[in-house]
């Protein structure tokens, strides 16, 4: 999940590097059989592995729209995640009643609550610890009730339920004021239920098959339509030509899941850090030193 950021060339040559390999060891035997072992009938039609890599990009231009559709979805998803957040503190901030000290310990409550919500589901999603880390967003009791909670973000959001009742309660929030809050509750409940639907939906197996299928054979024909224009050069005609092909299968496979931790993934570490920033300069905590690790990026909100 980097921003602004260069991908290392490693990294985006090391997803293809075994396809590379095989792709280099198959056209130099090839080039072998038709230098020494006179097997020159074996060549067929440029016209054959043409019409099938463009039958090949056809399909992988459709995958990688739905891919990215899934990626995009989950960033949007984020993004109204940030804003709910902001507007959670701020309908406590503005609408709660009482003394000065009651309306700063419930807002400050609300705050501590929401930053680690946004960490825990990031850490859900990407199949993380959940509870690691969250002393200074949550109390003792907070996290024994979270242990007993299949779903840590969810339990998080039980707890919101909880002091908005104590909130009603008190006579803080009453009438419109506390549907107002519980709207928004509810809005990072449908957002947090839109990512899991993003995490669980397996993507059909059908297209990976049918790629790998029709790229393989585009590979196992394309030497022999070009080995007599090229000789031995069609090896690096070969892998220059499929590179491509590579790539974009690789860069639909990656986008296709956007929580899995990758470079290329929806970067919720950082957003969420982003959300830490804001809700404690509204509450007026102080600012704390943000771990950034190589996985993330400075994102400005």
């Amino acid at each position: 999940m980097l921003l602004d950021k260069r991908l290392p060339i490693r990294f985006i040559f090391g997803k293809i590097k075994y396809e590379l390999i095989i792709v280099t060891i198959y056209a130099i035997g090839v080039a072998y059989l038709d230098e020494y072992l006179l097997v020159k009938r074996m060549s067929i039609p440029l016209t054959l592995p043409g019409l099938l890599g463009t039958a090949i990009s056809l399909i992988l231009g459709f995958r990688i729209a739905q891919s990215y559709d899934r990626w995009w979805e989950a960033r949007k998803i984020w993004g109204a995640i940030v804003n709910d957040s902001r507007t959670l503190v701020r309908q406590v901030l503005t609408h709660a009643t009482g003394s000065d000290a009651e309306r700063n310990n419930y807002a400050v409550r609300t705050a501590n609550l929401q930053m680690a919500w946004c960490y825990a589901l990031g850490e859900s999603l990407r199949n993380q610890p959940t509870l690691e880390d969250k002393g200074e967003f949550l109390t003792d009791t907070d996290i024994n009730f979270l242990k007993t909670q299949n779903n840590v973000p969810n339990g998080i959001l039980t707890l919101h339920g909880r002091e908005l009742r104590n909130a009603e309660q008190s006579g803080q929030l009453t009438g419109f004021h506390s549907i107002l809050v519980d709207n928004s509750i509810v809005s990072l409940t449908d957002s947090m239920g839109k990512c899991e639907r993003i995490k669980k939906t397996i993507f059909p197996r059908t297209y990976t098959i049918i790629v790998e299928f029709l790229l393989y054979l585009f590979v196992i024909l394309l030497p022999f339509g070009i080995i007599d224009y090229f000789g031995y050069m069609e090896v690096p005609v070969v892998v220059l030509v499929t590179l491509p092909f590579f790539f974009l299968e690789k860069t639909a496979l990656h986008l296709q899941d956007p929580f899995s931790g990758l470079p290329t993934d929806t970067p919720i570490t950082t957003i969420a850090q982003g959300i830490e920033v804001n809700l404690r300069q509204m509450v007026n905590l102080p600012l704390r030193p943000l771990n950034i690790d190589d996985h993330n990026s400075y994102y400005i909100m």
